[in-house]
């Protein structure tokens, strides 16, 4: 490219590579959903039991007294949905970027080249 050192194709395929990351954690964000513990209780027993006073089923056990390291394991996955989301966002942010930069390099290029074959056909007139 006349004037800046940058290769447009690298840029291009950089714009690419991070358009693919952006997917990438699109998926992982994806996945993320429906990974919570349950905290409610099974509502099961006499008359659909009473919540709060039943044990509540959950990955950490039904009868392990864990509701609160289930709380915590939610909160956290809860933090880690939203760091996620932010990646998949900047890194989609980034990759457009890096395309719109691609094209205004193209175009500035191209009119580079205009100017100067007009230039020299000037020149050539003359």
């Amino acid at each position: 490219m006349i004037g800046f050192e940058t290769d447009l194709q690298d840029l291009r395929d950089s714009a690419g590579a991070m358009l693919d990351a952006a997917g990438a954690a699109e998926t992982a964000s994806t996945g993320l959903r429906g990974q919570d513990v349950p905290l409610t209780s099974d509502g099961g027993g006499f008359l659909g039991g009473i919540a709060g006073m039943l044990p509540a089923h959950n990955a950490f056990g039904r009868s392990l007294g864990m509701t609160a390291v289930a709380k915590a394991y939610n909160d956290h996955l809860a933090k880690i949905q939203q760091l996620v989301a932010r990646l998949h966002e900047t890194t989609l942010d980034t990759g457009r970027a890096l395309m719109s930069v691609a094209d205004l390099y193209e175009q500035a290029d191209e009119d580079a080249k205009r100017r100067v074959h007009r230039a020299a056909a000037n020149l050539e007139g003359n």
